[in-house]
């Protein structure tokens, strides 16, 4: 491995995509993954890996698993080689992991969303052969046991192989029952495949057969009797029919698979790629990082809020650069030690790495140009071995800088100068410096000399940046302020440690008076830096504080509106209803009135009917009747439902406790008219009385979807349907995989938070490859094992990442 590698730690970054393959193949294309040097192939590589983060982001990982390296397999079985079982399952798995990762990336996609160029290409190059997979899993049971419906004849043969055996058993059976004292035991055994009885050795000559084998201490013979020989005979021949046909079966099915052994091994192939490809992308996920913008040689570094990937996430500090190209071609950094200036080189070294390989950089934004080589003279490298000390160790490695970097390279240096006399390391610095920026090489080094610090002031192209530190706290806050030379701060630092001010004000005394101006200029320079990003992150908080309050307050006026029109709406539809209703009721009394009229009228002509009196009282209970309907209509508008506690109105959507129990859940429906509220509670579903619900304070409503719709309908009827566990016992590792996957998106549906999957304890093989699928499932957010009450280890307890 080159020297920088190791030095920058490009290794560990490898180490870290390693980790991240399914199968030993995709690990070594892991292993062996080096910087590309010309921009189509950087630009390449980056494109795939930006196509496999779309994918995980919409669908996750592909079911990418570890099988065997069959190449040798299939080459044999393609040149007319016998295959064993074993090689046959292993040509099985191949395929069978090409044919789901194939289905995982060109089914079941929108169509914006369909993996495009080397994602799709590797994908259809995949070969699925189901037909051969089907015949060798058929056929194959395990590493040496074949199934007898392999074939007709082999069935045959097994059949009449064990009716041989009853046979035999059953003549021997008679020799143990029998009295007789030359049998050591009343048992049948079977010595080089033929069934015997235990004689004593004694006693052997009064038993005619074949002796096979005798015990340890002599005393016992194993002896075939005469009377099972022609039996034994029979079965033997049996085995040796069985023997030959299963042989045939080998290979019949070795030259299917050799038939096929071009697509087999290309199958590997483009899985190993895949399974690199998505290696990358998990990668960038789990580091939270981002595409890069690639720059052509020359171009200028620009890394703002970069991470270095192997610092923990909650430890890492970010740092910001800015170097090369048309702006400072060298940055020199300053600060105290173990500050972080080190830790700034090698994340810069690391991204120039890693973006030409192809993988994602962990920074808001990072723009980095080609380098032909990333030289890199970081850390104390003295070898005792060659008698070099720390400063020879890093000139040897200065030497090959001068001697090799040009304006395509970059050159990062640590402590430049150190290790001698501090004059003489500080010149020779300078010299070095002016050297590598006459050649158009960026270089970003790191130095404790004050003369460096001048250098940069005074220098074109050159520029300070200083690790910042707190004297309060007398501890580096490990970012980097660029634009500022930073100060040793070894006087303050001393002083807070207890050295006397004499002492302190000796040693100031000492200074020459130009370090003294220069040392006052930094101060001032960097408390006016201090005093500007006060005032401007007061300017920004205020800005931030403006912004949130014109959201709050277009989102309250927005709330008001849609409550005011939902309001309207309702009135409307219930003052149209009441006119509907009025109209109704108005009509049918005009009617009924019309009717008594026109029998008063025939009253008054002399026509035979009811009395005048009767007309009356018919008429005021048509008058009553409309009253009462009008009073029913205008009571008739459903009351909204109310809490228990507080009287407060809840709403589809709300957070809502059961009162006196501790349940919490989310307000589905309300049935107005019964007070009665639909409620989801983890996983399950009740209707409770609205008097029993109290509304959790603070709880913003959930959004649903419009109860008519269809997606409604399909959540609703996964709601009923989905239960919180399911069993899988009896069923292979593809199959359980397949109903493990359509159970997850049923339950993610249903608005499940935990489910439990019961896969037996068994031999592990199940649990085990179950829980390699859950790390790449889209809707898993963690599982565990269950605990004694849950099943123990026969259970893996899911939690969902919440829809």
């Amino acid at each position: 491995m080159i020297r920088e590698y190791r030095i920058l730690e490009y290794d560990k970054v490898l180490e870290m995509l390693q980790d991240r393959t399914a199968s030993a193949r995709a690990a070594a294309l892991a292993h062996a993954l080096a910087p590309a040097d010309r921009i189509e192939e950087v630009g390449r590589r980056q494109a795939e890996t930006a196509e496999a983060v779309s994918v995980c982001l919409r669908k996750g990982t592909p079911p990418f698993a570890e099988t065997e390296d069959v190449t040798a397999s299939a080459t044999l079985a393609s040149k007319g080689g016998l295959l064993s079982m074993r090689q046959l399952l292993s040509i099985a798995a191949g395929i069978a992991v090409a044919r789901q990762v194939r289905a995982f990336l060109l089914s079941d996609m929108p169509e914006d969303a369909a993996p495009r160029r080397t994602v799709r290409r590797l994908a259809e190059g995949l070969s699925a052969l189901p037909a051969l997979e089907k015949r060798i899993r058929d056929a194959i049971l395990g590493d040496t046991e074949m199934a007898d419906g392999a074939s007709p004849a082999l069935r045959r043969l097994r059949h009449a192989i064990e009716a041989q055996h009853g046979k035999i058993r059953e003549r021997l059976a008679k020799f143990v029952s029998a009295p007789s004292s030359a049998l050591q035991d009343r048992v049948i055994t079977i010595r080089g495949g033929r069934f015997v009885l235990p004689v004593k050795q004694e006693q052997a000559s009064q038993f005619p057969g074949i002796v096979h084998d005798r015990s340890k201490g002599g005393a016992t013979l194993f002896i075939e009797p005469q009377a099972v020989v022609e039996l034994n005979n029979k079965l033997r021949e049996l085995e040796l029919e069985e023997a030959a046909e299963v042989e045939r079966i080998l290979a019949e099915l070795s030259a299917e698979a050799g038939a096929c052994a071009g697509e087999i091994t290309e199958n590997q192939r483009l899985l190993a790629e895949l399974d690199f490809i998505f290696a990358k992308a998990n990668l960038a996920l789990d580091m939270k990082a981002f595409q890069p913008e690639i720059r052509p040689f020359g171009g200028e570094i620009e890394i703002e809020q970069g991470r270095n990937p192997l610092i923990g996430q909650d430890r890492v500090v970010p740092v910001s650069v800015r170097f090369g190209g048309g702006g400072a071609g060298t940055l020199i950094i300053t600060g105290p030690n173990t500050g972080g200036k080190t830790v700034t080189l090698k994340t810069v070294g690391l991204f120039l790495l890693m973006a030409q390989a192809g993988l994602f950089t962990p920074a808001s934004r990072a723009a980095l140009p080609l380098c032909r080589r990333v030289f890199a003279d970081i850390g104390d490298e003295q070898s005792i071995e060659q008698n070099l000390s720390t400063f020879s160790a890093h000139m040897k490695n200065i030497v090959e800088v001068v001697a090799e970097a040009g304006p395509h390279d970059v050159a990062l240096l640590d402590e430049l100068g150190a290790g001698t006399d501090p004059a003489e390391g500080a010149a020779l610095a300078v010299a070095l410096l002016e050297t590598l920026r006459a050649r158009g090489c960026p270089v970003l080094a790191t130095t404790h000399y004050t003369e460096l610090k001048k250098y940069a002031v005074a220098a074109d192209g050159v520029e300070n940046a200083s690790m910042e530190f707190d004297a309060e706290t007398l501890a580096p806050t490990f970012r980097l302020i660029m634009g500022s030379p930073g100060r040793s701060n070894a006087f303050e630092i001393s002083a807070r440690l207890g050295l006397p001010e004499g002492v302190i004000a000796r040693a100031r005394g000492l200074l020459d008076t130009e370090a003294i101006v220069f040392d006052d200029v930094v101060t001032g320079l960097e408390r006016d830096r201090k005093a500007a990003a006060e005032a401007r992150a007061e300017a920004e908080r205020q800005m931030r504080a403006a912004q949130e309050e014109a959201k709050r307050a277009s989102a309250a006026a927005r709330e008001a509106e849609q409550k005011q029109r939902a309001l309207l709406e309702k009135a409307q539809e219930r003052a149209d209803e009441v006119l509907r209703e009025a109209e109704r009721d108005a009509e049918e009394a005009a009617a009924e009135l019309k009717a008594l009229l026109k029998e008063a009228s025939g009253l008054r002509a002399g026509a035979p009917g009811p009395d005048g009196g009767d007309l009356k009282r018919r008429a005021g209970e048509t008058r009553k009747k409309l009253q009462k309907k009008r009073r029913a209509g205008a009571q008739r508008a459903p009351a909204p439902a109310k809490t228990k506690a507080t009287g407060e109105t809840i709403g589809v959507g709300d957070a809502v406790t059961v009162a006196g129990t501790g349940l919490t859940g989310e307000v589905l429906s309300i049935e107005p008219d019964r007070g009665r509220v639909t409620v989801l509670a983890g996983s399950v579903k009740m209707t409770l009385e609205a008097s029993s619900l109290e509304k959790l304070a603070g709880a913003p409503a959930k959004k649903r979807p419009q109860q008519g719709s269809r997606y409604a309908k399909i959540v609703v009827s996964k709601m009923d349907t989905i239960g919180p566990s399911i069993d899988l016992h009896g069923k292979n590792l593809d199959e359980a995989e397949m109903l493990v996957d359509k159970y997850l998106d049923d339950a993610v549906l249903a608005r499940m938070h935990e489910v439990a999957i019961n896969h037996g304890r068994g031999s592990g093989v199940l649990r085990e490859g179950l829980r390699r699928f859950l790390k790449r499932h889209g809707h898993v957010k963690s599982f565990r094992p269950g605990r004694f009450d849950e099943g123990g280890d026969g259970v893996t307890i899911v939690t969902l990442v919440e829809n």
